[in-house]
């Protein structure tokens, strides 16, 4: 009998795996080990007798004797005691270096090499170093080695990486408003010009979902980046009721969600780390959770839903599909029609009469349902803020500026009323401001009065978003202007703006800054009016020497 196949047991089934025999193997060998533990007159014949039982040399056995006096279970002897170890490797030092050089250098390039290229490069280096090559086989184990997450990211990306990721379990909550998630996502769709009908480009939309009904609470369209604007007017829409607004689109259909969350769940954008986003869900008693860096799978709730929304997105006029491949032929600016009002009319549509509506797979139910049906069970009643004409105006932007004897400075205007001025008589010089970029013509400040808006010095300027200061700024320093005053600014925002109106049915980028401007003023105005602005602004001076304006320079 060959050496290895006496003492197996005769237990061992054809099939078993390596570990399940390993395992077998050490309750046998515990039974006989116990005895010579056991035995208060173990001999070296006693030792040489159970070896033969277990086809083991003695010293193996004492070896085993010690580790199972440790402790005392078949786990301990359940390694093997003999033979190469696994995980060592059979190549000379030097091979086993240069291979790993090789798979380090090579093989985990985002050009991602094969197999065959990386064996072809390690086989130059070991004649180079006068080594035999080694084979493919000793090249794979080496290559195995790599953790799987680690390949994946280095030659295809943290994509690639997330994918290799395990995800032991999901996201369950069963009380309405406990947690939601938000995201944003440029739309698949191209927009055109109200006027012109030419295109514009693609808008960008946020949503909202509530994780426990899966239905939609909020939604915002945007032609601007992501940014605490859009964050705000899709929570602002989210807590609210939604009837009126409904009524006002024309849209025949039930949206009932409503309310505070307890938790919002996003990811770990600007927007969500700025500190007007944490202290507006502050003070509204919202609590806030970010996922992981490159770990898109704890947002899947809403990650599922913009999915969803872009692939019925696939079916409208403009469409640009998902990819290229996708999109093949068609012609997406020449097939659009939609305006950014009609599409946002189409996503409200779609949201409130179809995907709230549909069953959802892993509900078994309409989100709509849902809803209704857990909101009962659970009796919740959904918390409103007390303010709600102040929503929009909580999840503003704020900086911290001075109050100086000429008033407020910021991003070079000035910024005067005269309620200013019991504050800097009183010393509180550093105030919070809250600003709508949409519209810099007037600023916000919390005042034991409530809360004030702070209009230009010189009212005679006209409205303008920080998106047209940012591109006057960029004018000026084009031309060589290296001090930007408010004078300058205003004059270069004017000539922007003119040459946009002039020339919006040449370049889409034109066309797009003249409907964004639009857009802004109008959606500007619906956020509430401060609660008091009884005070006139004083007269104003339009022709002060410039060294009456203090200048404080906003950072860029």
């Amino acid at each position: 009998m060959a050496r290895g196949q006496k003492g197996r047991g005769s237990d061992v089934e054809p099939g078993q795996s390596a570990a399940e025999r390993r395992w077998q193997r050490a309750v046998e060998r515990q039974r006989v080990l116990r005895s010579l533990i056991e035995s208060p007159t173990r001999t070296r014949a006693d030792v040489e007798v159970a070896a033969r039982r277990l086809n083991l040399h003695p010293a193996t056995v004492y070896r085993l004797i010690a580790r199972y006096a440790v402790d005392g279970t078949a786990t301990a002897i359940t390694a093997g005691v003999g033979g190469w170890r696994k995980g060592l490797s059979k190549l000379p030092a030097r091979t086993g270096e240069i291979i790993d050089a090789a798979i380090e250098e090579v093989f985990l390039d985002p050009q991602a090499p094969t197999k065959a290229q990386l064996g072809r490069d390690i086989a130059k280096r070991c004649v180079a170093a006068g080594l035999k090559p080694p084979s493919a086989s000793a090249i794979s184990r080496r290559v195995e080695r790599v953790e799987l997450r680690i390949a994946a990211a280095r030659r295809r990306g943290a994509n690639a990486a997330e994918r290799e990721t395990m995800r032991p379990g999901s996201l369950v909550v069963t009380i309405p408003n406990a947690v939601w998630q938000i995201d944003h996502s440029p739309a698949d769709v191209i927009l055109v010009d109200a006027s012109t009908r030419a295109p514009i480009g693609r808008p960008w939309v946020t949503l909202i979902i509530d994780v426990a009904s899966r239905v939609v609470t909020g939604l915002h369209v945007s032609l601007d980046a992501p940014s605490a604007v859009s964050v705000g007017m899709a929570m602002r829409h989210a807590i609210l009721p939604k009837a009126e607004a409904l009524a006002e689109r024309g849209i025949a259909a039930d949206w009932p969600a409503f309310g505070t969350p307890e938790l919002i769940h996003s990811d770990n954008g600007a927007d969500f780390r700025s500190r007007s986003f944490a202290r507006a869900c502050a003070n509204l008693g919202i609590e806030t959770d970010r996922r992981p860096v490159g770990a898109p799978r704890y947002g899947g709730h809403i990650e599922r839903l913009i999915g969803s929304v872009m692939q019925e997105m696939h079916l409208v006029p403009g469409t640009t599909f998902s990819n290229v491949a996708e999109r093949g032929a068609y012609d997406s600016d020449a097939a659009a029609v939609m305006t950014v009002e009609e599409f946002e009319a189409w996503l409200w549509r779609f949201v409130a009469g179809d995907y709230n509506r549909r069953i959802h797979t892993s509900l078994m139910a309409p989100p709509l349902e849902t809803w209704r049906r857990l909101c009962n069970q659970q009796g919740v009643t959904p918390r409103m803020p007390a303010d709600l004409d102040a929503l929009a105006f909580a999840f503003l932007p704020r900086v911290s500026r001075t109050i100086t004897r000429q008033g407020i400075v910021f991003n070079h205007v000035r910024y005067y009323e005269p309620f200013l001025e019991p504050l800097f008589d009183a010393g509180e010089r550093r105030q919070e401001i809250a600003y709508d970029p949409r519209d810099l013509s007037q600023l916000f400040i919390e005042t034991p009065q409530g809360r004030r808006a702070l209009r230009y010095r010189n009212l005679a300027h006209p409205p303008m978003s920080l998106w047209d200061l940012r591109a006057a700024r960029r004018r000026l320093v084009a031309e060589g202007r290296g001090l930007v005053d408010e004078e300058a600014l205003f004059a270069a925002r004017a000539a922007n703006e003119e040459l946009t109106s002039r020339a919006k049915a040449e370049t889409r980028r034109q066309r797009r800054e003249a409907v964004r401007r639009q857009r802004h003023r109008t959606e500007a105005a619906s956020v509430a009016a401060p609660s008091s602005t009884a005070i006139a602004p004083e007269p104003v001076d339009s022709t002060a020497a410039a060294t009456d304006f203090h200048v404080e320079i906003e950072p860029w």
